[in-house]
């Protein structure tokens, strides 16, 4: 439903995300602004993925098979994940 005072739907109505102002990931997520001070990416991008793996293996009751299958990877991908950020 489109909640809009005039006849048309105005750019400034829209989310950022389809209006083109906030940058998206290939996975179609919202990139976060980079901070003046910098940060350490590295950290950052082992996070996400150890939060993701995680999440998967909770999804999937623990069966890595699956949990690899929900995020897209191979097993063997998979498995060398869970033991780099120690998962079981």
């Amino acid at each position: 439903m489109a909640l809009e005072a005039t006849p048309t739907i105005l750019p400034d109505s829209l989310p950022p995300s389809i209006r083109g102002g906030a940058q998206q990931s290939s996975g179609g997520m919202p990139l976060d602004e980079l901070p003046d001070s910098g940060f350490d990416l590295e950290a950052h991008v082992k996070g996400i993925e150890r939060g993701y793996i995680a999440q998967a293996l909770q999804r999937a009751g623990g069966v890595q098979v699956r949990a690899a299958e929900i995020l897209g990877m191979s097993f063997r991908s998979f498995r060398y994940y869970v033991k780099k950020y120690h998962l079981r």
